[in-house]
């Protein structure tokens, strides 16, 4: 069984093996003997699988897919930890990925992997860039659902560097308590430090952290043009800070942050229902995701719509409950072809869903009676409205 991070399981969207097996276990388990627990909860979920994939397979594919999946699933030692993990198998490929976010039980056995917890995880633990000024030296940091590494390590030569205000208010820089100069040391450190990351910045514009001492930051902002700068930042002393530390720091900013997003997708939404680019309709949005139409899709985490989809017309058969191993969940299949044609797609609870529902989609261009779409996506990320404060990292 080969370990997986998130982002891999994100590649397997493009992946066109059948069938395909995706068990999701919840590994927060408080009882006493909790491994037990979990081990319980693994083979309940595997008889699931098992009983879906004998309901439509031969007894020689049932041996080809079942039997490996059964002895990998043996041979797997779980523990119990906040999230959960996500395992994904077929006749020529077993995978596992532990997920740091907690994650429901499910069994799933279809033409394709079911990923929409998995996406899930990945927009709750979305990437993003810290850049962590220090007195000697910054560093620019990439936080993902996989965990925090070292991007760039920039030196800059800040130390013995402190503010001094003038009578008049205006700053000026003492250097080793004798020499004072005014902030053009700074600014040319800061010119030193942009030359250095915008090569990562601009490929992959993700947003951008600021983490230090407040002058710092200052004098970076003064200077930065990159548009996915947030405006709140870590303001305190990180010097003896390591990057796991910072990162930490940072999810509550983040959240917020990224929650803009969520809260924009949903206006985006009932903006463009009033011109008629926007819908809840699964069959239709099932249609228009195979033509490329999605631009954002909204789809319910924790409701399930059971049924079949042509993934080249996007004709769906919307089923009762699942009656066989080719049945998926729509939601997730509708979520995977717009994540194939380019579009975004936001797994948010039902009771944020528009009209409570399971789906919502906002489309590019509509076709005969509808408007067309006025302005185009351009692919960037948009900044969310303005925080009111910034938050401290020292008390």
């Amino acid at each position: 069984m080969k370990d997986l991070t998130i982002s891999d399981a994100m590649k397997l969207v493009r992946s066109e093996t059948a069938p395909a097996i995706s068990i999701y276990l919840g590994t927060n388990v408080n009882d006493r003997d909790s491994h037990s627990k979990i081990r319980t909860n693994l083979q309940r979920l595997y008889k699931t699988a098992e009983s879906l994939v004998v309901r439509t397979y031969d007894a020689r594919a049932r041996e080809r897919l079942l039997q490996p999946l059964k002895k990998a699933l043996a041979n797997l030692k779980l523990s119990r930890s906040k999230g959960g993990v996500a395992i994904y198998h077929s006749e020529t490929f077993t995978g596992i990925v532990r997920l740091p976010t907690a994650v429901a039980d499910l069994a799933v056995a279809a033409d394709s992997f079911h990923l929409k917890p998995v996406l899930r995880c990945a927009q709750i633990r979305r990437s993003y860039y810290i850049l962590a000024i220090r007195k000697k030296y910054a560093d620019l940091l990439r936080v993902t659902a996989d965990g925090t590494r070292m991007v760039e390590r920039v030196v800059i030569n800040l130390k013995g560097e402190r503010p001094m205000s003038d009578d008049d208010g205006s700053k000026r820089w003492l250097k080793d308590g004798i020499k004072i100069r005014r902030q053009e040391g700074v600014k040319e450190a800061m010119v030193t430090l942009h030359r250095k990351l915008d090569p990562y910045l601009l490929n992959d514009r993700l947003p951008l952290l600021l983490a230090g001492a407040p002058h710092y930051q200052d004098a970076f902002r003064a200077k930065s043009t990159y548009v996915n700068l947030i405006d709140r930042s870590l303001v305190g002393p990180i010097d003896e800070l390591d990057m796991h530390a910072i990162a930490a720091l940072s999810e509550g900013i983040m959240e917020q942050y990224f929650s803009a997003f969520d809260a924009q997708a949903l206006v985006s939404f009932h903006r463009s229902k009033a011109s008629g680019l926007a819908s809840t309709n699964l069959k239709a949005i099932a249609k228009a995701a195979a033509r490329g139409q999605v631009q954002s899709l909204l789809i319910a985490a924790d409701r399930n719509v059971w049924g079949q989809i042509d993934r080249d017309t996007g004709n769906v058969r919307i089923l009762d409950q699942r009656t066989d191993a080719t049945a998926d969940d729509l939601l997730d299949d509708i979520a995977e072809l717009t994540l194939l044609k380019g579009g975004r797609v936001t797994v948010l609870p039902t009771t944020q869903m528009p009209e409570g529902g399971t789906i919502g989609a906002v489309l590019r261009w509509c076709d005969g009676s509808f408007p067309l779409l006025k302005h185009q996506s351009t692919g960037s990320i948009a900044r969310p409205p303005r925080p009111q404060s910034d938050i401290g990292v020292s008390a």
